[in-house]
């Protein structure tokens, strides 16, 4: 097996024979401590502006999925740029406010919200909280006052199938998301004529990682004939928020995904169907990962490689601890050796030290001979590595680096064993 070919990118390349960030060579990035994440500014900038033209076609906020990614660094460079935050926890609230992102830029939704999660949501002035049980709806009108009414917006579940993976389908109704729309049409008398609260938008969010445009269109459109409900009712409408699922490719063998371009066109057509294109509201959506996961790489080195059972196993230090997608979903991820390499190459399995039959990085994927201390490069890692990771097995968190061109920077310190229990008291 000689050719290999890896998915494009604009910030990951080989420069004479060593695989670059941007201007940076990854070998200068790696350290004897463990797996570090790197992440491209370039990049993070790229995807901003691309999802920005494609929203061109209305007033409209780019809401960042904090959940995607929370590192400071990068919500201050997204905040920069103007974006929001979507956020679903207190703790993503501070962070996003931490970065700089102004509250009335932060939408927060999420399926279940504690209540002083609600409280201090309230108070914060918020752009909106996304209602998704009649129960948030009873605390939210305790914690308004006429004065400062809370901002909220309806989050429907259209009951449209996403055709993505089943654990990142959220806009049916056999899933734990939203209001049916039918409950969400019970409440706009109560809403409408409530002085402590105010209904700004309607929301939905049918799904992650859309492989197509067309459940994002009907998802549209079902939400904006929604809102034609709530202003016929008299609700003050702001704005309507169909949600993120943008998605990003991974280099898998798998069709290429519509461009930004697209996803933003089945927003207007789903808007436009519904008859709402001269409705005057403002059009917010949350990506993710497709603003930031092709701009991230999980730096990792080898261990060992062993024949066994008639395969191939190629052990690093980075683990399901950094990246549990691969063992979440089976995602794929491309895995570039940093030397490049132009022999022969054949298929291996990428797993960790992690003791877990589970702990693996790529299964069955072409890679060279490789020997210790040799660096890989994980692909597409930059959105929801770091934040669904994990100190299992004694595993301190990894350290991140952000390369803005020529410079880089230490975004986050490697994490050290003794704070594995900081927390705790023996």
């Amino acid at each position: 097996m000689t050719a290999v070919h890896f998915p494009p990118s604009t910030a990951f390349h080989y420069r004479n024979g060593i695989l670059h960030c941007d201007d940076v060579p990854l070998t200068d990035l790696a350290d004897e401590g463990g797996p570090t994440w790197v992440y491209s500014a370039r990049v993070v900038d790229q995807a901003y502006a691309a999802v920005d033209q494609a929203m061109s076609f209305a007033p409209h906020l780019i809401a960042y999925a904090v959940k995607a990614n929370g590192n400071l660094a990068i919500l201050a460079r997204l905040a920069k740029a103007g974006a929001g935050a979507d956020i679903v926890s207190e703790g993503e609230l501070r962070r996003a406010l931490r970065a700089g992102v102004p509250a009335d830029r932060i939408v927060w939704s999420g399926v279940g919200k504690r209540d002083r999660e609600l409280r201090v949501a309230a108070g914060a002035g918020l752009r909106a909280i996304h209602i998704e049980c009649i129960e948030e709806l009873d605390l939210l009108e305790r914690f308004g006052s006429p004065d400062a009414p809370v901002r909220v917006a309806l989050r429907i579940n259209p009951d449209v199938d996403s055709g993505s993976h089943p654990y990142l389908s959220t806009g049916l109704h056999s899933t734990k998301f939203g209001l049916e729309v039918a409950v969400a049409r019970s409440l706009l008398p109560r809403l409408v004529q409530s002085r402590t609260l105010r209904l700004e938008g309607v929301a939905c969010h049918v799904g992650s990682q859309l492989d197509s445009p067309v459940p994002l269109r009907e998802a549209t459109r079902l939400l904006a004939l929604f809102a034609r409900e709530c202003l016929d009712a008299g609700a003050p409408l702001r704005s309507i928020d169909p949600g993120g699922g943008w998605p990003m490719s991974y280099g898998a063998e798998e069709t290429p995904f519509p461009p930004h371009q697209a996803f933003g066109a089945a927003i207007a057509a789903g808007i436009a169907d519904a008859g709402m294109s001269d409705a005057g509201l403002e059009v917010v959506t949350e990506p993710g990962r497709a603003l930031v996961g092709d701009a991230g790489i999980l730096l990792v080195r080898v261990l060992a490689e062993k024949h066994q059972g008639g395969r191939r196993f190629v052990i690093v230090d980075g683990a399901m601890t950094e990246l549990v997608r691969p063992a979440l979903y089976g995602a794929h991820h491309a895995v570039m050796p940093v030397r490049e390499h132009l022999g022969e190459w054949s298929a291996a399995d990428v797993v960790g030290p992690v003791c877990e039959s589970g702990d693996f990085l790529a299964r069955g994927r072409p890679l060279p001979a490789v020997k210790r201390g040799d660096l890989l490069a994980i692909r597409g890692a930059g959105a929801y590595g770091r934040e669904m990771s994990s100190t299992y097995n004694g595993r301190p968190a990894a350290r991140e680096i952000l390369v803005d061109g020529k410079k880089t920077r230490m975004v986050r310190r490697r994490g050290t064993i003794s704070s594995l229990w900081a927390l705790e008291e023996p």
